[in-house]
C-alpha cells in the first residue's frame, strides 16, 4: 500500500508542476487563443483588468500561481509578464540575474532604454520583444510581447 501511495503522490506532484509549467517556450504563448492557453496553463488564479494610459489600450489579464501574467487583446495573447517572484527561467534569463550575466546571454543583441534591457526576436509568427526590467543591476521583471503593436 505504501508504494501505491508514493506513486499517487508522485503523479499528483508531477501533474501540478506540469499545469503551471506551460509550454516549453514562453514565446509560444504569444498569439494563443483562450482554449490554447487553458490547455497549456490551466485556469488562472485571478482574472482582472489592467488600466492603460489610453482606454483603447486596456487589457484583460490572467494571473497564474507561478507569478506569470497573460495579457489579452481581441482574444489573443499579446504579452506575458513574469514578476519578481517568478522562479523559472525565460529564454535563459531569470529574476535576480546580474546585468553582466544578462549581457553575456544577450550576445551583444541587447539594447538599453529607460532602465530596461531589450532583445528583439523573430519568431516567424510575430516579431517578439523581450524586456528585462532592471533594478539595482539585476533583472526584476521579464516581459515578452508582440512588438508589431
Amino acid at each position: 500500500m505504501s508504494r501505491l501511495r508514493t506513486l499517487v503522490v508522485a503523479l499528483l506532484v508531477f501533474a501540478a508542476g506540469a499545469a503551471v509549467a506551460g509550454p516549453d517556450d514562453s514565446i509560444d504563448l504569444i498569439g494563443m487563443d483562450p482554449a490554447q492557453v487553458f490547455a497549456a496553463l490551466g485556469a488562472p488564479r485571478e482574472i482582472f483588468t489592467w488600466r492603460a494610459a489610453e482606454p483603447t489600450e486596456d487589457n484583460i489579464v490572467f494571473f497564474y500561481a507561478d507569478f506569470r501574467y497573460v495579457f489579452w487583446f481581441q482574444s489573443r495573447v499579446w504579452q506575458v509578464r513574469f514578476d519578481n517572484r517568478y522562479t523559472g527561467a525565460v529564454l535563459g534569463f531569470s529574476i535576480g540575474m546580474k546585468r553582466a550575466d544578462v549581457e553575456a546571454g544577450g550576445q551583444g543583441r541587447l539594447q538599453e532604454s529607460g532602465g530596461s534591457l531589450f532583445l528583439s526576436l523573430d519568431t516567424g509568427r510575430y516579431p517578439v520583444r523581450v524586456r528585462l526590467a532592471m533594478l539595482d543591476d539585476r533583472v526584476d521583471d521579464i516581459y515578452l510581447y508582440r512588438s508589431d503593436w
